[in-house]
């Protein structure tokens, strides 16, 4: 009787031991809750990505042209035909060539020349885009100071500076204008552009007009299809951001 008490005894003590050295199980952990992300999207631009935030220069004043054209001699007879040609088309109200061979704002980070005159066959192409542009200087529209800054691109520069692949640079048929005493998100740049998008709206369809806003300020016009982008970058409530239903564009 002893000996099954001592046995007893024994198989407690073993079985408590082991109790105490078996691991308690951990409850699962809940997995963390998630938190919605917030997703910010950006419209696409049809012409260009940020290839006007290079640094305004010189480019496009009398001076700085005439002093290229002097170290480019070989583009006298070039400038001066195409100066011609426009001036059959315009008579004496052709824009400064200054401003009209202007290339892109990224043209010397990009190893290329400021000015350039556009291939022969396509200088009909900016004929309808000038007859637009007047137009909206004799209205009003757009200030007597307002200047033009990049006109032909040829497709490597237009690469580099980041100009889209069918942009209409290519085609010498846009320009990219400024006025440069506007200031950014001045309201004087928010009336100039409400008022473009008025026209835009009024007239744009019978011009083929393609307008562009740009959050630097810069103004894309062309003639070669109608249609708006960068609406973003004007106010609130301005008439820029009216979209036109899908079946009419």
């Amino acid at each position: 009787m002893k000996n099954l008490n001592q046995c007893f005894l024994f198989i407690l003590i073993i079985s408590t031991l082991a109790a105490c050295n078996t691991p308690t199980p951990t409850k699962p952990q809940a997995a963390p809750i998630k938190k919605p992300s917030v997703v910010i999207t950006q419209a696409k631009t049809s012409e260009h990505t940020h290839e006007h935030d290079e640094s305004v220069s010189d480019v496009g004043l009398q001076t700085h042209f005439e002093t290229w054209l002097q170290t480019h001699r070989t583009a006298e007879q070039e400038v001066a035909s195409y100066q011609a040609y426009l001036r059959s088309r315009f008579g004496d109200h052709v824009p400064p060539m200054s401003q009209l061979l202007t290339t892109a704002r990224s043209w010397q980070a990009c190893g290329h020349e400021p000015y350039q005159v556009p291939p022969a066959h396509l200088w009909d192409k900016i004929v309808p885009t000038l007859l637009l542009y007047q137009d909206l200087k004799s209205r009003g529209i757009l200030p007597d100071n307002t200047q033009i800054r990049s006109v032909y691109r040829n497709p490597e520069l237009n690469h580099c500076a980041g100009g889209a692949p069918m942009s209409k640079h290519l085609t010498n048929g846009a320009i990219d204008i400024w006025v440069p005493d506007f200031e950014i998100q001045s309201q004087a740049l928010y009336d100039l552009q409400n008022r473009l998008c008025q026209y835009w709206l009024d007239h744009g369809e019978n011009r083929n007009f393609g307008l562009g806003l740009y959050a630097t300020g810069a103004i894309h016009l062309d003639t070669q299809g109608f249609r708006k982008w960068g609406a973003q970058f004007s106010e609130a409530n301005s008439v820029c951001r009216y979209v036109l239903p899908k079946s009419t564009l």
